[in-house]
């Protein structure tokens, strides 16, 4: 069943999630000013145990909502349903089309604005920057394969517990002092460097398999047992070894759909592992 529904997730989202009530930051946000709206709950949000536990309280109620019955079908769409609503790319998406469209009439002072509304940091132009194919790597992991990890791990709860980490995080970022959980920013942060840690080294190692491994495997042995190198780094940097892509082609739409193949196959071959698993017996 876990096999099906991620599929099922993953070809229902592609296909028609596009409005605002398939994105969890649209429920999140809700949810958070509900909270901060309420004098009681307000003054339990400015300490961080309390916050943390807020934000756990919509685990615990899907874990309750799973738990409700033992009815195999209401299992089953309640894994899609969730699914769908964690993996919330629709504005992504959005985003890197408008990448391409921009790049295709040369129009490259809108594909970088676009490119940055995505996460990169700084263009490959810039020091310390990195290509927008990494950027793309990057915004895969986050809405997919992390999710899918930890739903394969811990069910719909770890689902719903590390979207909701990602997008309170995200919207600190994106909102910034006007948030009112700025002051959480930092703790967040810390939250997701622990819940991206394995699903990071799972994921750039799955890149060496279907990528160039001899190449990728340097930057992989180099960065995966580094505390100190952060998973957005390991991510990129092996994605973009193991795809080997020349420097001509750096922000072309050619960098951009090389990369796209390169995270779809990736998201292919840990289908794959989830399908061993379940044909072993270790997966429902």
């Amino acid at each position: 069943m876990i096999l099906i529904s991620i599929i099922l997730a993953l070809t229902l989202e592609r296909l028609g999630a596009r409005s605002a009530h398939w994105q969890i930051d649209y429920y999140l946000q809700r949810y958070l000013n509900m909270g901060y709206g309420s004098s009681i709950i307000k003054k339990y949000l400015n300490s961080g145990i309390g916050f943390m536990g807020y934000l756990l309280l919509p685990v615990v109620a899907v874990a309750y909502l799973y738990q409700l019955s033992d009815f195999a079908l209401w299992q089953f769409v309640l894994n899609i349903l969730v699914l769908i609503v964690c993996f919330g790319c629709n504005e992504p998406r959005r985003k890197y089309k408008g990448y391409l469209n921009a790049l295709t009439r040369g129009d490259d002072e809108a594909a970088t604005l676009y490119a940055l509304q995505m996460g990169q940091v700084r263009t490959e132009h810039e020091h310390g920057g990195e290509w927008f194919g990494q950027t793309l790597a990057w915004v895969n992991f986050r809405h997919y394969c992390a999710v899918m990890f930890w739903f394969v791990v811990l069910g719909v709860p770890g689902a719903v517990l590390y979207a909701s980490i990602r997008t309170a995080f995200d919207l600190t970022v994106a909102q910034q002092k006007s948030a009112a959980h700025y002051q959480h920013q930092s703790r967040l942060d810390g939250l997701l460097f622990c819940l991206n840690w394995l699903p990071a080294r799972l994921t750039s190692f799955g890149y060496l398999i279907i990528g160039n491994f001899s190449k990728g495997t340097h930057y992989w042995v180099k960065y995966a047992l580094n505390f100190s190198i952060t998973n957005r780094k390991l991510v990129t940097t092996t994605a973009l070894a193991a795809e080997q892509i020349e420097q001509q082609y750096a922000g072309c739409t050619y960098e951009a759909t090389c990369m796209m193949r390169l995270v779809k196959r990736n998201v292919l071959l840990f289908l794959a592992l989830v399908a061993g698993l379940t044909l072993f017996g270790q997966l429902a």
